[in-house]
């Protein structure tokens, strides 16, 4: 299936799939994000949106995850560009930027 065809539950990836197994749970982690790579895919804003924008986006993606229960996983923020394994963090603030955490998935 073509990247572009893909939906889409997070703005943001790790760099490898088991980066989560090696995290202490006061660690974060680097993300990438989606649109770098797949820039016009299904969910993800274009790469030049604003941080707000990001955000926003993110927002509807966290929510759609929110609502199955996925086994491991944890929170981002889609703007800061960051990643932890716990969580319990989910809506808390940010530890860069202040914004509510959002449900992240490692695999």
């Amino acid at each position: 299936m073509p990247p572009d065809e893909i939906s889409y539950s997070q703005l943001d990836i790790t760099e490898r799939f088991d980066d989560h197994l090696h995290l202490k749970p006061e660690e974060w982690i680097l993300t990438v994000p989606l649109n770098k790579s797949v820039p016009n895919g299904k969910g993800l804003p274009p790469v030049d949106a604003s941080a707000d924008d990001v955000y926003k986006a993110a927002v509807t993606l966290s929510q759609f995850r929110e609502s199955i229960s996925i086994p491991n996983d944890g929170v981002y923020c889609p703007v800061c560009h960051i990643a932890n394994t716990q969580l319990a963090k989910l809506r808390t603030p940010c530890p860069k930027c202040g914004r509510p955490l959002l449900k992240f998935g490692w695999d």
